[in-house]
């Protein structure tokens, strides 16, 4: 599975319980952030491969 579909599988896992991931701007951009359903920054900084990881965790 390539890395990019990880990605988009893990921002759909995400979603189901109720979290949104959004790209930061610059100078960041390359980071993730995580909100949650009320509109709350619950993590930030997080690299792509952070963002599979949490899913993994969150998922479960």
């Amino acid at each position: 599975m390539s890395f990019k579909k990880e990605f988009n599988e893990a921002e759909e896992k995400l979603y189901k319980k109720g979290y949104y991931v959004f790209n930061m701007v610059e100078p960041f951009n390359d980071e993730y952030e995580i909100y949650n359903r009320d509109g709350n920054t619950v993590m930030d900084h997080l690299s792509e491969a952070q963002v599979v990881q949490l899913s993994k965790i969150i998922a479960n």
